[in-house]
């Protein structure tokens, strides 16, 4: 018998892509868009596409309104790899035995339980590095370096301190700077700024945001509402075209203690509107090579002593904040 056969090897791709995302509050507010792509390693051009209002011109005439190119930069990224492997025994097995179900069946249902497993897995890592490109504008890999976009686009972030007892003139502050550094010609809906709880706590002793929160806990707020069951796992608040968010999630990785990505006296602002791309790759075998990207692979391998199941999976993304420039870094001030 061949060591590899082709009844060993089933593509479970399908079956992991049927499975719902579960996005958290980084997915949910819709601030990458995704992309897929067919190489390991991305190239993509960045320049000033801002867009502007048209002036009007006179009707069957040469008159045209023209746009210069500009000049833009390369730029090379490698999209980092997270697969996930797990062996399913015969000891795992029997614990999934029912009276009356036939042993492929049951093989079945454990491989099933085990894809959709992984793919919460490779949902919550998807929401740790949105969430720190978002937030710190990096995130750390083991084995493709440090994805910075401080040193890759070579922008610097505004700060604003937020002085107690006059807080609202420095939020306006931050939402001029936000807008002043966005870059990517779109239409934005309001501003979202994440609070560490400190912070938070602080923002609330002004008496026109303590309204607010009061007012969108007693009725109902329009972002909880658009989130749904992500929004009902933060405290949040509406002012104006502001949303403030409680954020202090934490993230947990493999060994080692949880990352807190949001100190609890800081915070970020920034509009709501696209502020970067996702790229999911191809996946890391050799048929994927002249395949597209797409958000998850996965495949399963039966021994072939028939002694147990080797369920693989994999993500292949890089997200990339280009609008980091519109993201403002808030911290709490001294005393008006």
């Amino acid at each position: 018998m061949a060591l590899f056969n082709n009844n060993q090897i089933v593509d479970q791709t399908q079956s992991i892509q049927r499975i719902p995302n579960q996005p958290g509050l980084m997915g949910a507010l819709g601030l990458y868009r995704d992309s897929m792509v067919g190489n390991d390693v991305v190239v993509f051009d960045v320049r000033d596409n801002s867009f502007h209002i048209l002036e009007d011109k006179r009707r069957n005439v040469a008159q045209k309104n023209s746009t210069e190119e500009r000049p833009y930069g390369r730029h090379l990224m490698e999209v980092p790899h997270y697969p996930i492997e797990r062996t399913i025994g015969r000891e795992r097995l029997a614990g999934v035995r029912q009276f009356g179900s036939d042993t492929e069946m049951t093989i079945a249902q454990a491989v099933a339980e085990e894809l959709e497993q992984q793919s919460q897995n490779h949902d919550v890592t998807e929401e740790y590095l949105k969430a720190a490109m978002t937030i710190q504008g990096r995130y750390a890999t083991t084995n493709f370096g440090t994805v910075d976009m401080a040193d890759e686009f070579g922008v610097q972030r505004e700060t604003e301190a937020l002085a107690t007892g006059d807080m609202l003139t420095g939020i306006r502050s931050a939402q001029r700077k936000a807008k002043n550094g966005l870059r990517n010609g779109g239409m934005t809906s309001g501003y979202i700024m994440l609070a560490g709880p400190e912070l938070f706590e602080q923002i609330l002793k002004e008496p026109d945001l303590l309204a607010a929160y009061q007012y969108s806990n007693s009725a109902s707020n329009p972002l909880r509402n658009e989130l749904g069951t992500v929004g009902q796992h933060y405290q949040m608040l509406s002012w104006g075209n502001l949303n403030i968010i409680m954020y202090e999630d934490t993230f947990s990785p493999n060994d080692g203690e949880p990352v807190e990505l949001l100190a609890s006296d800081a915070g970020v602002l920034f509009p709501r509107t696209t502020l970067g791309r996702c790229f999911f790759g191809p996946e890391s075998t050799l048929t994927g090579l002249g395949a597209g990207g797409a958000r998850r692979f996965a495949r399963s391998f039966r021994d072939e002593h028939d002694r147990y199941v080797q369920v693989e999976s994999e993500m292949n993304i890089l997200p990339i904040a280009e609008q980091y420039g519109a993201v403002v870094d808030v911290t709490l001030g001294a005393s008006a």
